[in-house]
């Protein structure tokens, strides 16, 4: 698999993510990781800069608005391309906020 920048956020304003998770960086900025429903790529957003629990969207530091679908999860996809964007921005550590975020603590 190979990771490559996503489109702008003019062209492609919201993206509906699946089997999503939310991490949190050692910094406080929190991001959706998950299935890009469009193309079942795995993605990995800008920092989340406002979120939703009722409607279960939120908008990133790019103004960009992801949808998540379904229940939270994990696959194959969505790992690889955190991992790989973890060792590009040199994350060491990380904490999986999903649970706490999505009840809006």
């Amino acid at each position: 698999m190979s990771i490559w920048s996503p489109r702008p956020t003019s062209e492609l304003p919201r993206i509906p993510l699946s089997r999503w998770r939310i991490f949190e960086l050692p910094d406080g900025s929190r991001h959706f990781v998950g299935v890009d429903m469009f193309d079942r790529s795995g993605r990995v957003s800008s920092p989340i800069v406002a979120f939703d629990a009722a409607t279960m969207q939120g908008m990133t530091h790019t103004g960009r608005i992801y949808e998540l679908v379904g229940q939270q999860g994990w696959s194959i996809q969505a790992e690889y391309v955190w991992k790989r964007w973890c060792d590009l921005y040199d994350v060491t550590s990380y904490t999986d906020v999903t649970e706490r975020f999505v009840r809006g603590s």
